[in-house]
């Protein structure tokens, strides 16, 4: 299917063989590395275009963690490293029980996007963690040959919806929307798409330059999120303060009554 989920993953595929993919899995990796090492809980999935193909999870902290993938995987490699096979607009997860999620490319792949946010926030656990990876469609779709491709196949078709991009400030909002906290956002792949080798090293100072303007080079980016839940305050009964007397008027009770009475009847 032209401009479909297929695409996209052929695409990615594609795109992470080539120099600057590797060197962002290499960027993935200890991004990945560096942040399960903090973040503990009883389950941890993965999910999205490199789920099954690439373990984001194997320095995962949490004690226990599940590859989700939509389609059937035709290597038998992928395959063993595959436990659930699901969509993520609906994932057969119990609501708030997991960790941590880590999804690549989920909202590329799907013409619901907004729903599959919203599955990641059901099946979190209140302060859990997300970690999504896209593709930055400001840099890629304008240096990446086989964006360009599949994108006009997808228009010939009438189908393109199906691989849309979605900018870091869209999915910045999303998630704002949905009540995340953005912790952090990391832009990687500054250098351009180039098959030689040495010419390709011959940008390594790119690298540097990316950590200030890394929406305008870097070809991918990773959102690192947390779910927030408002506490609610238990009612409390308004306590409302005492009648004030007025100056110069005195309840008597009973007793104080008739003491007056006979004291002070004549007067």
């Amino acid at each position: 299917m032209l401009g479909g989920k297929s695409d996209v993953i052929e695409y990615s595929k594609i795109w992470y063989q080539s120099l600057s993919g590797k060197m962002a899995l290499e960027s993935l990796n200890e991004l990945c590395a560096e942040l399960n090492s903090e973040i503990f809980g009883y389950y941890a999935i993965q999910t999205g275009v490199l789920s099954g193909k690439h373990d984001l999870l194997k320095t995962s902290r949490v004690a226990a963690s599940f590859s989700v993938v939509n389609q059937k995987p035709v290597n038998k490699d992928d395959l063993e490293k595959t436990s659930v096979i699901a969509s993520t607009e609906q994932l057969p997860i119990a609501t708030d029980n997991v960790d941590l999620v880590i999804a690549s490319h989920v909202l590329e792949t799907s013409n619901e996007p907004h729903q599959v946010l919203r599955e990641i926030d059901r099946i979190l656990v209140p302060e859990g963690h997300c970690i999504l990876i896209g593709f930055n469609p400001f840099v890629a779709s304008r240096i990446i040959p086989e964006t360009k491709r599949i994108i006009r196949k997808g228009l010939k078709k009438g189908d393109a919806n199906h691989f849309k991009m979605r900018s870091a400030h869209r999915v910045r909002d999303w998630f704002s929307l949905l009540g995340f906290e953005v912790l952090d956002v990391h832009y990687m792949a500054f250098r351009p798409n180039i098959k030689n080798k040495k010419l390709y090293e011959s940008f390594r100072w790119l690298d540097h330059v990316g950590e200030y303007i890394g929406p305008v080079l870097g070809q991918l980016y990773m959102f690192h999120v947390k779910k927030q839940v408002v506490a609610m305050r238990p009612h409390k009964k308004v306590w409302t303060a005492p009648a004030v007397l007025s100056g110069g008027k005195v309840v008597l009770n009973n007793t104080a009554q008739k003491i007056r009475r006979e004291n002070y009847s004549n007067y």
